[in-house]
């Protein structure tokens, strides 16, 4: 699910840009490609990654070496392993599987607003091919016809603004994670800085 395109009918195509053309019609179709969002939230998420840095926390071993051997140096070292590399490779895992899960909600959002406005716009459709019918009686009046015409547009705009609302809110909240897990990121990265002078000293907590 999600990993190719969702894209308008072409019949509902000509009418978007119709009615948009002539400034009626409000709604927009959104851009973003939901399939990016699933690649990415799958390869963030991915099991073989999370595995690739859990073993790079070598702690049987740690626990091994300072079993055998005693001195300020082994504990020193022991300390600063647990504090600085173990703790940011638990800080990836965890961190990693957040991103996921947010890329996957912008991956449903962007599904669930593209299909409902494909729902809305087929039943636009058929609602205007109705309206139109009336232009072929003699006694017709294009000028009520047309205004019949705008006031289903703006229904129609009126509800896709509600699933229009949602969708934003799905996609702000998202990246407000997204760019919270970037801090993280920032946070491992001074956890090395030269500035320091002293590799893993740490600077947060």
């Amino acid at each position: 699910m999600g990993d190719y395109s969702i894209n308008l009918p072409d019949d509902l195509l000509d009418l978007v840009k119709r009615w948009t053309a002539e400034g009626t019609m409000q709604f927009r179709w959104p851009t973003d490609d939901e399939g990016n969002y699933k690649h990415s939230g799958d390869r963030w998420g991915s099991g073989n990654v999370q595995s690739e840095l859990e073993q790079l926390n070598p702690e049987r071993e740690i626990k091994a070496v300072g079993q055998k051997n005693e001195g300020p140096a082994i504990d020193a070292f022991a300390d600063f392993w647990r504090d600085v590399p173990a703790r940011n490779i638990a800080n990836l895992v965890e961190s990693f599987k957040v991103m996921s899960v947010a890329l996957l909600a912008m991956n449903a959002a962007l599904i669930a607003y593209k299909n409902a406005a494909i729902r809305g716009l087929a039943e636009l459709k058929k609602e205007l091919d109705e309206n139109q019918k009336w232009a072929w009686l003699p006694w017709s009046d294009d000028g009520e016809i047309h205004k019949r015409a705008q006031k289903l547009i703006g229904f129609f705009d009126e509800t896709a603004q509600y699933d229009l609302e949602d969708f934003n809110a799905t996609m702000a909240n998202s990246t407000s994670v997204i760019q919270n897990e970037g801090k993280l990121y920032d946070d491992i990265a001074k956890r090395f800085t030269p500035d320091t002078e002293k590799t893993g000293k740490k600077l947060t907590s």
